[in-house]
């Protein structure tokens, strides 16, 4: 059986060490999370808080779990770089991947703080990820692609099915994408056309993959085996499922799309 990733967005309302024992619990390998408060949920500021880092870093290694990608590493007009560098640091302590996202609408700006933020992740023994997203400045895998090659060989692209499919490629263009640049997949599913709505279905309105219409099926034999495979599908549950409920109907949509079960 493939190993999964059971990242964060996907249970958004948990604090890092409840996630961590709900991948324990559902099977999961390993664990993508948010490292800093954000408005999506309660995470603790694992960047400045130094008795709340020790005690992740203490659950991963109890419970034997592996860190994916971290974030938020957003880049943006006004990026706060010593942020930043202490998160790249925090990133090698978890033994994960930077994970980056472009919001600075100036391209060649941008295209430098890339640079920049590779410079980092490479410095501090990690492999950095930049993630495409319809609604940022770095809209296709193809834009992510350039960005990452101008970045170095330790950079390589996070593939969001939702994202691939809101910004118009197809599965044939993910083919065409060279295999060794993708380095963690985040697998969820979703209607064929957009709600009116797209941060709320990016945020808490996904479909658990395999459920919806995107044809993962056309996708799941183009991921490549060196490649993370994560769920980060937050979706709308009923009132009273339990995190771990969520998580395991997540676990499961994604075992029997990859035909494990």
């Amino acid at each position: 059986m493939r190993q999964l990733c059971l990242d964060h967005l996907t249970l958004s309302d948990l604090t890092a060490l409840e996630l961590i024992d709900v991948a324990s619990e559902t099977g999961c390998s390993s664990v993508s999370l948010f490292v800093k408060p954000l408005p999506l949920g309660p995470y603790r500021d694992l960047i400045h808080d130094g008795a709340a880092r020790r005690d992740v870093v203490q659950a991963l290694r109890r419970s034997g779990l592996r860190t994916g990608i971290v974030e938020p590493f957003m880049l943006q007009e006004d990026t706060d770089w010593a942020e930043l560098e202490r998160t790249v640091d925090l990133t090698a302590e978890l033994g994960g991947r930077v994970n980056a996202l472009g919001f600075d609408p100036d391209s060649a700006r941008l295209r430098d703080a890339m640079c920049r933020l590779a410079g980092l992740a490479k410095s501090a023994g990690v492999e950095m990820a930049i993630e495409a997203f319809p609604l940022s400045a770095v809209v296709t895998q193809g834009d992510a692609l350039e960005l990452a090659m101008s970045a170095g060989a330790h950079v390589g692209l996070c593939v969001d099915t939702l994202h691939v499919v809101r910004s118009g490629w197809s599965w044939d263009d993910i083919a065409s994408l060279p295999p060794e640049r993708i380095f963690h997949v985040q697998l969820n599913d979703g209607p064929r056309e957009p709600p009116a709505d797209r941060y709320r279905e990016a945020t808490i309105a996904r479909l658990p993959p395999g459920e919806g219409e995107f044809g993962l099926e056309a996708f799941v034999p183009l991921i490549p085996s060196s490649a993370t495979v994560a769920i980060e599908a937050p979706f709308i549950a009923a009132e009273d499922a339990t995190p771990v409920e969520r998580a395991r109907i997540a676990v499961q949509a994604t075992r029997r799309l990859l035909g494990e079960l």
